[in-house]
C-alpha cells in the first residue's frame, strides 16, 4: 500500500508541476502552425530547417497567393489553438497579424517580409520576426571587400524605405563612405534620379523598395550600370542573375533554424515576442557576376571571391 501511496504522491507532484509551467511551455506537444503565402520555392528550404529543428508538430497552411482563396483558413487555424504561428511572406504575415488581433495570447513569428516595417507588423504585442535585409553596415563593408575603392555610394528610395534610408546614413558614416540619396515617389522617377546621382558615386545600392525593385528598373539598371562602368550591388541574388554585380542577403536555410530557435524560446517561456522584437538575421549569403565585373573594369581579389556564395559566370 505504501508503494502506491507514493506512486499517488509522485504523480500529483508531476502533475502539479506541470500545470505550473506557462501556458507556452504546457503547448510543447500540439502543433505550432506554418502559414506560407504562396507555393514559392524560395519558402521550401526555411521551411525544412524549421520542422526539422522545431522540436514540436508542425502543420503547415497555404494561403496560395490570396487570403480570399480559402475563407475557412482563419478558424481552420485558430479552431487547432496553435501555441505559435510561424508565418512565411509578407501575406502571411500580415494575415497572421489580422488573424491574431483578438487572440494575441497567440505568438507569431514572421521571416522572408521585406521591407517589414511597412506592414506595421509590430503594432501587435504578440508579433516577432526575422528581418529578410542585412543591415546595412554589413552590406557595407561586403561591398568594400569586392570593391576597396568605394567612398562614395548612391541611393534611391521612396517613402517605403525611410527608415532603413537613416540606418545606412549613420553606417555609412562609421565606414567612411558618404550615402548620396535620392528619394522619388514613383517607379517611373527612378531613371531621372540615377542619372543625376551616377556621375558623382562610386557605387550604387539597390533597395529592396516597391517603388525602386520593379523588372523595367532592373533592366534599365543593368545596362544603366556596365555603360557608366559602376559597381551596382543589392539585396537579391536575382539582381545578379538579371547582370548586376555582387547580391548580399540572407541564408534562408538558417533564417529557418533562427525561427525554429526563437520558437523554442517562446514555447519553453524564455521570451516573449516583446523581448524578441525583429533579429536581425544570423548569417549571410555572398552572389557574384563575375562577368560584369569585368565588364566595369572591376577586380575582385581572390580572397574576396573565395568568399561568395556562388560566382555567376
Amino acid at each position: 500500500m505504501r508503494g502506491k501511496h507514493i506512486h499517488i504522491n509522485l504523480l500529483i507532484m508531476l502533475l502539479a508541476a506541470f500545470w505550473a509551467l506557462p501556458d507556452s511551455a504546457r503547448a510543447l506537444g500540439e502543433p505550432v502552425a506554418v502559414l506560407l503565402s504562396d507555393s514559392e520555392a524560395a519558402y521550401s528550404q526555411p521551411l525544412a530547417a524549421f520542422t526539422d529543428e522545431a522540436c514540436c508538430p508542425v502543420t503547415v497552411y497555404n494561403l496560395q497567393g490570396d487570403i480570399r482563396k480559402d475563407p475557412n483558413l482563419k478558424n481552420k487555424i485558430l479552431a487547432q489553438n496553435p501555441p505559435l504561428i510561424f508565418a512565411l511572406g509578407a501575406k502571411a504575415a500580415y494575415a497572421a497579424k489580422l488573424w491574431t488581433k483578438q487572440r494575441q495570447d497567440i505568438p507569431v513569428i514572421f521571416a522572408m517580409v521585406y521591407n517589414w516595417q511597412r506592414y506595421k507588423l509590430l503594432d501587435q504585442k504578440n508579433m516577432a520576426g526575422i528581418a529578410s535585409e542585412m543591415a546595412p553596415g554589413t552590406q557595407f563593408a561586403n561591398m568594400t571587400m569586392f570593391s576597396p575603392e568605394v567612398k562614395r555610394i548612391g541611393v534611391i528610395y521612396s517613402d517605403h524605405s525611410n527608415h532603413f534610408l537613416a540606418e545606412a546614413e549613420k553606417a555609412a558614416a562609421l565606414l567612411g563612405h558618404e550615402l548620396i540619396s535620392e528619394r522619388i515617389e514613383r517607379s517611373k522617377e527612378f531613371r531621372r534620379s540615377f542619372k543625376k546621382i551616377s556621375s558623382r558615386v562610386d557605387a550604387f545600392w539597390v533597395l529592396s523598395d516597391p517603388v525602386i525593385y520593379t523588372l523595367d528598373n532592373m533592366d534599365w539598371l543593368e545596362e544603366s550600370c556596365v555603360k557608366e562602368r559602376l559597381f551596382c550591388m543589392g539585396q537579391s541574388a536575382n539582381i545578379v542573375k538579371l547582370g548586376l554585380t555582387l547580391a548580399i542577403n540572407p541564408d534562408f536555410t538558417n533564417i529557418g533554424s533562427q525561427a525554429a530557435s526563437l520558437a523554442q524560446s517562446i514555447l519553453g517561456g524564455h521570451q516573449s515576442t516583446m523581448d524578441i522584437g525583429v533579429k536581425a538575421p544570423i548569417s549571410t549569403q555572398i552572389f557574384v557576376n563575375s562577368k560584369t565585373a569585368e565588364r566595369i573594369g572591376l577586380r575582385i581579389s581572390q580572397p574576396a571571391l573565395d568568399m561568395a556564395t556562388k560566382v555567376i559566370d
